[in-house]
């Protein structure tokens, strides 16, 4: 209802806007016609003037150039160029006049002043005449002695003064006439229809303030007291009274405002019961959370106390190289000389022992250089079964001393040549390191196989041994520094644990990926998957 009560009100406005902007409209035009055909009468006026003082100086002219008065040829052209641009502008405004003056007719029911269209024909006979003056002009010649000038100068008359047989004097007076009598009027007119239209204009305004102030003034009445109980149920909100409701019974939108009201009412209600239960449930979480932070803090408790177990092996792994160099020469620099060959023999267990700490140290910096993506690779192209050879013959030499054998399996009858973009000292590092893993945990007579194949753009190296395997618990920790199982410590005291964790550095920074499957007591196997080509020729194996 109340909808309808303001559309109706900003209608009647709307049309009373639209009917003054109408009335506006069409007055502006009608002074706007009038004020043209003012400004036109005015030039037109000028032009006419301006063509018969150029059609004098031209009769002045011609008069010289009959007595021989030295007449300038530059002068005749200049004005009858001055009497051609004004009769093609008198020519245009006539037209324009001409347009102006029918619409005004058509929109007042006048007819068309006679003096309109004569101006056009006058406009049409002019340039006819121009045209003949500019003949006889160019002809004209001084007269010879004895001739008689009243005859030429009444022939040359006849030119300025007649075109088709009609006197253009009489009818350029009569125009510049007309024009003079026609200007007052059309200003007259002009300042007529100002004055109506600001009376118009003036009493629409009136008539439109008016019906707003009183479509104002009802609209406030109905829009009052609702809008007071909507004001009271905002501020017992705000007071925190979500119990409160607005009464209802205006049957309008202002109900549908209240009922609306009502219910984001009640909403708020409920979610402030639903934020006290979250809050109880963010208090227990809070208290299970905190007791999660503190298992978490004895867990990394528990880390460190692991971190400083590993640093107190990592310091036995070093001490034991440094202790064995140490005593080497005390032993060698002890007592009396002693022959050269036991001092060449001492020297050769000190460089033994020099290199076991050397490569100690390289771990420690290469897994160092990992975690900061300082690792340097020098990628070539390196052919597959070649590097799988030589670490193959590496691990042949490490397994002899243990009895373990190792086989490097062919992967089928015929397959393409692959070749890795890779460092191929690191690669071949990695596969020794896993290749000495599985030699070092099996057992005697155990064998460790190592095949490889393809799938898509990538190849698989797969090493297996039949050697004491891992528990499934310590399998996820397996990569990390210093982490050894306990099968494995238990098989053998010496080790660092840091050797699968730089063999997945390797690996990694060639684009591959290291995983391990095993079985305990039945063995382990490390798969290698790496980016690879294909060449065109096979080879067999």
């Amino acid at each position: 209802m109340f909808r309808l009560r303001l559309s109706l009100a900003f209608a009647v406005l709307v049309a009373l806007v639209c009917i003054q902007a109408g009335f506006v409209y069409w007055g502006s035009n009608r002074v706007n016609d009038y004020a043209q055909h003012s400004r036109l009468a005015s030039d037109i006026l000028s032009e006419l003037l301006e063509l018969s003082a150029s059609k004098q100086r031209l009769r002045v002219w011609a008069s010289q150039q009959l007595m021989d008065a030295n007449a300038s040829p530059e002068v005749r052209d200049s004005q009858l160029a001055r009497m051609q641009a004004s009769t093609e502008t008198l020519r245009q405004l006539a037209r324009r006049d001409l347009s102006l003056w029918g619409g005004i007719a058509e929109r007042e029911g006048v007819p068309i002043p006679p003096e309109v269209d004569q101006l056009v024909a006058v406009s049409d006979l002019l340039n006819d005449n121009i045209a003949a003056v500019r003949a006889r002009l160019l002809k004209l010649a001084p007269l010879e002695r004895g001739a008689e000038f009243a005859s030429v100068w009444q022939e040359l008359n006849e030119v300025f003064d007649k075109a088709r047989g009609r006197d253009l004097r009489e009818l350029i007076n009569g125009a510049i006439e007309r024009q003079r009598n026609v200007m007052p009027v059309a200003r007259a007119a002009t300042e007529r229809g100002l004055d109506q239209l600001r009376q118009q204009a003036i009493g629409l305004a009136a008539l439109t303030l008016a019906a707003a102030v009183l479509l104002a003034l009802y609209l406030n009445q109905r829009l009052q007291r609702p809008l007071d109980r909507l004001l009271e149920g905002t501020q017992a909100l705000r007071a925190g009274a979500l119990d409160h409701r607005i009464a209802l019974g205006s049957r309008d939108e202002f109900d549908r405002v209240a009922e609306h009201f009502n219910a984001m009412a009640a909403e708020l209600q409920r979610h402030r019961l639903d934020a006290d239960a979250a809050r109880r449930r963010l208090e227990e979480a809070v208290l299970e959370r905190t007791s999660e932070l503190s298992a978490a803090h004895e867990t990394l408790q528990q880390i460190d106390q692991r971190r400083r177990q590993l640093l107190a092996d990592l310091s036995h792994e070093l001490r034991t190289p440094a202790t064995a160099i140490r005593g080497e020469a005390e032993i060698a620099l002890r007592g009396a000389d002693k022959p050269l060959a036991e001092y060449r023999q001492t020297l050769t267990r000190i460089v033994g022992g020099v290199k076991q700490l050397a490569s100690v140290i390289d771990d420690l910096l290469l897994v160092a250089k990992a975690e900061a993506d300082q690792l340097a690779m020098h990628f070539d192209t390196v052919d597959l079964q070649e590097l799988l050879g030589d670490a193959t013959e590496i691990a042949e030499a490490l397994g002899a001393r243990h009895n373990v054998r190792v086989q490097l399996e062919p992967p089928g009858a015929e397959v393409p040549a692959v070749t890795l973009q890779a460092d191929a000292d690191r690669l071949r590092q990695a596969l020794v390191i896993v290749l000495d893993n599985a030699v070092r945990y099996s057992g005697s007579d155990g064998t460790v196989r190592v095949s490889w194949q393809l799938t898509d753009s990538r190849v698989q190296v797969v090493v297996a041994d039949e050697g004491i395997g891992i528990d499934a618990d310590e399998l996820p920790k397996l990569f990390d520094r210093f982490v050894r199982g306990r099968r494995a410590r238990l098989h053998r005291a010496d080790g660092t644990g840091i050797g699968l964790s730089i063999a997945q550095a390797i690996v990694h920074a060639h684009y591959g990926r290291i995983g391990i499957a095993s079985i305990p007591s039945h063995g382990t196997t490390v798969q290698i998957e790496l980016p690879c080509h294909f060449s065109v020729r096979t080879q067999r194996t």
